[in-house]
């Protein structure tokens, strides 16, 4: 997956102190959360994702696990954890990718002003949003619950905006 194609729309930051070993094992409880949560038309598979060629070709690159709903295709939920020392940091960032069709619908909707036709999201209904807005929700929710169960912490709250103020979790 090359990311320079997609623009985040939203994304959260996760430190966990302690845990830098444990990258693979929250990969791997996230996946059993999903599972659990076994929500219809949601699918999630693991993959490289790079910023571009070349410097995927020295190596910058990253393991995500990227979740999909089958009715919103611009959108994935992409999650990645890599060890800092001895603290693991979780980032889990929505993409959206514009699809051509969607497009076409942004370019043909009614009662739209000009500038914020061709948005990403516009095209959708209030039920469309809805349901967007459950599944990135449902994707939010696994990775905080499997960071309880990588860490044994009942509450887990992304870390905010300000590099100065970074909770950690213990």
């Amino acid at each position: 997956m090359t990311l320079k194609d997609h623009q985040v729309v939203e994304q959260a930051q996760f430190l966990l102190d302690g845990h830098g070993h444990d990258a693979v094992g929250l990969l791997l409880a996230l996946e059993r959360r999903l599972e659990a949560i076994s929500a219809p038309e949601v699918s999630w598979f693991m993959e490289s994702g790079e910023t571009g060629l070349m410097r995927s070709l020295i190596g910058c690159r990253r393991d995500l696990l990227c979740v999909k709903h089958d009715r919103f295709n611009e959108y994935t939920a992409a999650i990645s954890a890599r060890p800092l020392g001895s603290v693991l940091q979780v980032s889990w960032l929505l993409l959206a990718s514009p699809r051509i069709t969607n497009d076409l619908r942004r370019l043909f909707r009614l009662g739209v002003e000009r500038g914020s036709r061709f948005e990403i999201g516009s095209e959708l209904d209030l039920f469309e949003m809805i349901d967007l807005s459950g599944f990135v929700s449902l994707t939010r929710l696994a990775v905080r619950r499997a960071i309880g169960d990588v860490t044994d912490c009942e509450e887990t709250r992304p870390a905010p905006d300000s590099p100065d103020d970074l909770p950690v979790l213990e």
